[in-house]
C-alpha cells in the first residue's frame, strides 16, 4: 500500500529537471517559430538509474494545436532527471526562448542603388534559385502541417495566406531587388555560388536590402492567428 501511494504521489507531483534539454530555435514547430509563439508541454515519463529518460508521452501542451507536443517528443530525451528509476512521473518542458509579440521592422536601405549589371545578375541568380520552388503559401501549408489541422482551421489559414502572402513571381521580384542592392554594395560577383559567403549571412543581407519587409506580413498573420486561436504559452511570468 505504501509503495502504491508513493507511486500515485509521483504521478501527481511534477518532477524537475536535473539537466533540462537545451531547446533551440530550430526545435520549435515551424508555425510557432514563424509567429513567435512560446509554449510548454506536460509529459509523462520514466527514467533509468542514471536519470536518462527511457519513455515519454505528451499529455498536454499550451498552446494546444501548435505542434509543441510533437516537438517536445523529439527533444525531451536530451534531458536528465533526479527521480527513482522505473516510476512514472510528470514533467514540464518549456519552449521559452523566443521574444513574443511583433517582429521588429528593419531599417530602410541606406546603401547604393543597383545599376543594370547588378539587376541583370540578380535576376539570373533568382531565376535559377527559384526554379521549381513552391510559393510562400505552399511552403507554409507544408511546414505548418496545415493539412493535418481541422478543416475549419485549415481553411481559415489558407484564406489568410492567400490574402497576405506574395505569389511566387512577386516573391522572386522582391528577392531579385534585394540581391541587386547587395551586389551594388559588395560587387557583382558577391554571390554564394561564386564567393566563400555563408548562405545564412548572405541571405540575411538580401532580406535587409529587399524593398519589402516580410516582418509586416508575419506580424499581421500572428495577430490574426492569436486572435482566433490559443497563443497562451502557460509559461510562468516573473
Amino acid at each position: 500500500m505504501i509503495t502504491l501511494l508513493a507511486t500515485l504521489a509521483l504521478l501527481v507531483e511534477p518532477a524537475h529537471w536535473e539537466t533540462p534539454p537545451d531547446v533551440t530555435r530550430s526545435d520549435y514547430p515551424t508555425l510557432a517559430r514563424d509567429l513567435r509563439i512560446n509554449g510548454t508541454v506536460t509529459l509523462e515519463c520514466m527514467n533509468n538509474e542514471s536519470g536518462a529518460l527511457t519513455r515519454c508521452g505528451a499529455v498536454s501542451a499550451k498552446p494546444a494545436d501548435a505542434g509543441f507536443q510533437q516537438a517536445a517528443l523529439a527533444i525531451v530525451f536530451r534531458g536528465r532527471v533526479a527521480q527513482p528509476a522505473g516510476v512514472p512521473f510528470t514533467i514540464e518542458l518549456p519552449f521559452d526562448i523566443l521574444t513574443e509579440g511583433d517582429e521588429p521592422l528593419r531599417q530602410p536601405w541606406e546603401g547604393p542603388e543597383p545599376g543594370p549589371e547588378h539587376i541583370e545578375a540578380a535576376r539570373a541568380f533568382t531565376d535559377s534559385f527559384y526554379s521549381g520552388s513552391r510559393s510562400a503559401t505552399e511552403r507554409s501549408i507544408r511546414d505548418w502541417k496545415v493539412d493535418e489541422m481541422s478543416p475549419e482551421k485549415a481553411a481559415l489559414l489558407r484564406s489568410w495566406m492567400t490574402e497576405l502572402y506574395p505569389d511566387l513571381e512577386a516573391e522572386k521580384a522582391w528577392q531579385a531587388a534585394g540581391i541587386a542592392r547587395v551586389l551594388a554594395l559588395h560587387g557583382v560577383d558577391y554571390l554564394p555560388t561564386k564567393k566563400p559567403i555563408g548562405w545564412d549571412v548572405w541571405y540575411a543581407q538580401v532580406s535587409q536590402a529587399s524593398p519589402e519587409d516580410p516582418a509586416l506580413i508575419r506580424n499581421e498573420m500572428r495577430r490574426r492567428y492569436c486572435a482566433a486561436f490559443d497563443c497562451v504559452s502557460g509559461l510562468a511570468v516573473d
